[in-house]
């Protein structure tokens, strides 16, 4: 595969080494919620010197201690567990993650070539308990920085697609500040309060992205909406608030600065939490949430809103009433954007022996619809299955289906109709992009997981032409706990 970036090379070397060298209990640990559980206790091994024999004696440098010769297998974390260092910082209540993403993807079919390319992203984040370093009763700061680097896959392969062939690429190869708040609870958690640079995936609407094609992946608004509704990476200044009702449920709401400035790719403020001029409006989400529990079998049913009061511009009408694809003349003004969320979640198997709680086969829909008036896109749907665990002889492997639709607004496919017919039109007309993905999950070691991935797509952007057919696109996510 054409692999670009030094980050993504050494992403992808290491992976293929792990593969050989380890033979490890394996899951798949893509998603943030899934964590890795203990290693299977194995008899002391014989050590292997990290330095050659040469370099063993006294010299000015410290020499590195060696390494088991089963530590690719059993080790967690790349880097290691550092103990005398995780520890102290555990003391001072600070939970340390880097994790490495790599999605790299080859189209067999469609577009305008077929070709291979690889997207990535390293994640720094860090979680300070206050109360355990300072005494704040329930407060705790939370951060997070990406770095991405590599290319669009469906760009690069001339398919027109509505969503991204390799989810993690996009809103620019820098590193972004992606959290920065303060979390408080209250009167016995009962009330939560997060307020400072937080992304509107992460809050509200929120699922998990155990996949490759973007139309799967958590923040569908933001799938939608992505020119005022930001997802991971891209943060806003923002205070969220959530009453929780007990292990019912909770009601949840917020408020987000709307200012495409965030989109930036400057320091300021993609990194720095500076505050960006020329704000539009504020972004209100709300969204209760039941999460049941039948017997072992957790469930979570999400439904939700959110209201924009900025500015916005009709998507195809023009001033005086006809399509813009006709007139050539600026968008009808307006102010009001909407829509609405729904996740629904339901764990239909669990294995007793799988300490995982989220073990076994887990079923969801995902639904969200935004205003016609002002959004080209106007609803997705998609519905699957991931299945965690497969039994005692690969408890920590899983697969995954789905299959879901993005939808082009019906104003804009009359406005491509009408300017067809005039000769000013593009010479189609969108309605629906289809996707059906399925990934297979392998745990190399216990702080690798390789995804084995496969992507159909059908009517890349909405639309066929002689020149624009199905796409089917294999690919691999490698993820790798470095600490």
């Amino acid at each position: 595969m054409l692999v670009r970036g030094a980050a993504g090379s050494i992403i992808i070397l290491l992976a293929a080494s792990a593969a050989l060298a380890a033979d490890a209990p394996s899951g798949d640990i893509s998603a943030p919620s899934q964590q890795s559980q203990a290693a299977t206790q194995i008899p002391p091994a014989p050590v292997v010197s990290a330095l050659s024999a040469s370099m063993s004696g006294p010299g000015p440098f410290p020499v590195l201690s060696a390494l088991p010769a089963d530590y690719f297998a059993t080790t967690p974390y790349l880097l290691g567990e550092w103990p005398g260092i995780r520890s102290k910082l555990n003391d001072l209540g600070i939970l340390v993650s880097l994790t490495g993403v790599d999605e790299a993807v080859m189209n067999l079919s469609g577009g305008l070539r077929q070709n291979a390319q690889e997207a990535g992203q390293v994640a720094l984040q860090a979680q300070f308990d206050l109360q355990k370093s300072l005494g704040l009763t329930g407060a705790s700061v939370l951060m997070t920085l990406v770095s991405r680097w590599g290319r669009d896959a469906a760009t690069d392969a001339g398919i027109p697609a509505l969503q991204l062939l390799n989810e993690v690429y996009g809103r620019g190869n820098i590193v972004r500040l992606e959290q920065l708040a303060w979390n408080q609870k209250l009167f016995g958690d009962r009330v939560e309060i997060t307020a400072g640079r937080l992304a509107f995936g992460d809050e509200v609407f929120s699922f998990p992205c155990d996949f490759i094609n973007l139309t799967f992946c958590p923040g569908q608004a933001g799938n939608l909406v992505g020119d005022y509704i930001y997802n991971w990476p891209v943060s806003q200044w923002a205070a969220v608030g959530q009453l929780n009702f007990g292990s019912q449920g909770y009601f949840k709401a917020g408020i987000f600065d709307s200012n495409p400035a965030y989109l930036n790719t400057t320091p300021n403020p993609a990194l720095w939490p500076t505050a960006p001029e020329d704000s539009q409006g504020v972004i209100v989400p709300a969204e209760v949430a039941w999460t049941p529990k039948f017997g072992a079998l957790q469930g979570s049913y999400q439904v939700g809103g959110w209201w924009n009061n900025s500015a916005a511009p009709n998507v195809a009408t023009s001033i005086n009433g006809e399509p813009i694809l006709v007139s050539g003349l600026p968008a009808l003004p307006g102010h009001g954007r909407y829509g609405f969320s729904t996740v629904l979640q339901q764990q239909l198997t669990h294995d007793p022996a799988n300490a995982d709680p989220k073990n076994g086969l887990n079923a969801f829909v995902l639904a969200t619809y935004a205003d016609r008036r002002t959004s080209m896109l106007d609803y997705q749907i998609f519905w699957g299955v991931v299945q965690y665990g497969l039994g005692p002889w690969r408890p920590l492997d899983g697969f995954g289906i789905a299959v879901g639709t993005t939808h082009v607004n019906p104003n804009v496919a009359d406005a491509q109709i009408l300017a067809n017919t005039l000769g000013v039109g593009p010479g189609y007309v969108q309605r629906s992009e289809y996707v059906t993905e399925a990934w297979y999950g392998w745990q190399a070691a216990r702080w690798l997981n390789l995804k084995l991935d496969a992507q159909y797509v059908i009517t890349p952007g909405g639309y066929t032409t002689p020149t624009n057919r199905n796409a089917f696109v294999l690919g691999v996510r490698t993820t790798i706990a470095f600490w």
